[in-house]
């Protein structure tokens, strides 16, 4: 309905129903400040929620057994290069490269029987019949027939076979003269091979690199080889590979490969753990904090939940580990955990280490222990389900059932719901019904505008039709006089 702007009154009704539409308005913009409110605090939540999830993953890397047996190798030359499985021995073992794997390799090599086209069967033929005999890598023989007796097509021939024991080239040994030449697929002194009889026309083939096997020397003054089909020396020592990178000359030293427990690895995991939680705390303090002069309150200010989460985390590591030390409970600061008077999380990587390298079993203990219930996954933790001892196993467990949840392996039909999940699920379902109802405070405004433009258009007329009367009335006492 168009509005009418006080034609008969002066006033501006355009500007009363907009101000009387503000205070009709108040309550749904009461409602809109508590869906930015409610917003704020899932946003909160999630954010807290991805620092738990990154707690848990940190926990989970110190809950691998491979972490504990991982082991740091090192070479003292780029002769040769080595690695070692986690759970290898600590060893030391010194060498010399005086060999790298070669692939044998035949080539037919008499010029005067070098073809002048690789693909012209008619003029340079390579064989005389139709088919020749392959070898193939488990020692038998195969019959190829080439599309025709040119170099291109033999060399198609062997390409295109599978499980070949060498592949073909055509190679150039002289301006317009080509001849065939053949390369073992592996390398090894037990990959040698001779070229097919069948392919005569080329004249004579020569192993042109003799296929041979790397070869470490150990020792100085009674020695020993080691050798190996390729530069890959497996199980050196047991869970050690050595790598030969080139052979040595005969003043090089030898090359002395080091395989140790890898301390600094581990407590880089530890580092990582203990920083996910210190982020996790600080997060958790900086949503919950309380207004500060200028500094508002976070949106989570007085969240028992909240406050209970930071509590357990800091309860993982000062309440220690069951099961170790006289009291029964060892203290964490042993291996260098320990909780500051601000409340956060310390690490002593120096102290770590040297308990690390005391009693690597016992230190282990202290981030990866749990007792196994009954009817749960067994030699495997079950968060939430079994009980959690080491202070990677707590923090573990903590997170995933305040971020994701866990499940129950005694009954796979339960439903898996994190802490945080449940109470952003719940304000959100809180921030719809909100939605709904500012949804509905839209209607009704409306209908409420509409009323008073009525009513103020209303009341326009019926001054008007006042003010008539009142000049006609006017016009007749004036008539009378």
């Amino acid at each position: 309905m168009a509005s009418v702007d006080g034609l008969i009154t002066g006033m501006s009704t355009t500007d009363t129903i907009n101000q009387l539409m503000q205070i009709e308005a108040l309550p749904q913009a009461a409602l809109k400040t508590k869906i930015t409110t409610a917003n704020k605090v899932v946003s909160a939540y999630q954010s807290i929620n991805t620092r738990l999830s990154s707690i848990a993953t940190a926990a989970k890397a110190l809950g691998d057994a491979n972490a504990w047996g991982a082991m740091r190798a090192s070479s003292s030359s780029d002769a040769a290069a080595v690695s070692a499985q986690p759970g290898a021995a600590a060893a030391s073992l010194s060498f010399r490269v005086d060999k790298l794997a070669a692939a044998h390799v035949v080539t037919f090599t008499d010029p005067a029987k070098a073809v002048s086209s690789v693909s012209d069967p008619a003029t340079a033929p390579v064989m005389s019949g139709s088919t020749f005999d392959i070898k193939l890598t488990d020692g038998s023989t195969k019959t190829l027939t080439p599309h025709d007796k040119s170099l291109q097509s033999v060399v198609a021939a062997i390409n295109s076979a599978e499980k070949t024991a060498y592949k073909a080239a055509a190679v150039q040994i002289a301006p317009g003269k080509y001849t065939l030449q053949l390369t073992a697929t592996a390398t090894g002194e037990t990959k040698a091979f001779t070229a097919p009889a069948d392919i005569d026309l080329l004249g004579a083939s020569v192993a042109t690199t003799v296929g041979s096997d790397a070869q470490l020397t150990v020792g100085t003054d009674v020695k020993y080889p080691i050798k190996s089909t390729s530069n890959t020396f497996a199980d050196v020592l047991p869970g050690v590979t050595v790598t030969a990178a080139k052979v040595q000359g005969l003043n090089d030293p030898q090359v002395t490969v080091n395989i140790t427990a890898d301390a600094d690895g581990i407590a880089a995991k530890v580092q990582a753990l203990v920083d996910s939680a210190n982020v996790a705390l600080n997060e958790i303090a900086s949503q919950s904090k309380i207004k500060n002069g200028e500094v508002s309150a976070g949106p989570l200010v007085g969240d028992s939940a909240m406050r209970k989460l930071s509590q357990d985390i800091l309860s993982a590591v000062s309440a220690g580990v069951a099961g170790i030390g006289s009291s029964g409970a060892g203290s964490l600061s042993a291996v260098g955990v320990s909780v500051d008077r601000g409340g956060r999380l310390t690490f002593a990587k120096d102290k770590f280490i040297e308990a690390y390298q005391a009693d690597p079993a016992g230190t282990q203990k202290y981030f990866d222990s749990y007792t196994e219930k009954a009817g749960g996954t067994e030699k495997a933790f079950d968060p939430g389900f079994d009980t959690a001892n080491g202070v990677a196993r707590k923090l573990e467990a903590l997170a995933l059932i305040a971020s994701v949840g866990v499940a129950d392996p005694t009954d796979s039909s339960a439903p898996k719901v994190g802490l945080l999940q449940n109470l952003i699920q719940r304000r959100n379902d809180n921030i719809r019904t909100l939605n709904d109802q500012v949804s509905a405070w839209d209607q009704r405004l409306e209908m409420r505008k509409t009323a008073l433009q009525r009513q103020f258009s209303g009341l326009e007329v019926a001054l008007g039709k006042m003010q008539q009367q009142s000049s006609w009335l006017a016009g007749q006492l004036a008539g009378l006089s």
